[in-house]
């Protein structure tokens, strides 16, 4: 049986970036490609909280979380 692995990078420049790549962006030997993105800004009123950014593939499954400080 396969382990289930989230793998997590982190960066920093001008600002601090980290991505956290979810178990089904990992499962092909060809990473999934992002075909939407949304902002937690856009989905919840009010949210002053820092840029976090929500990644999907082309079925709708979420693959990987964008965390920007």
């Amino acid at each position: 049986m396969k382990s289930k692995k989230i793998k997590l990078k982190v960066s920093e420049g001008a600002n601090l970036v980290a991505y956290l790549s979810l178990p089904k962006h990992l499962s092909q030997k060809n990473n999934r490609i992002v075909k939407k993105t949304i902002s937690l800004h856009d989905i919840i009123e009010d949210y002053n909280g820092i840029s976090v950014y929500l990644d999907f593939d082309e079925s709708g499954d979420l693959i990987g979380i964008e965390i920007i400080e």
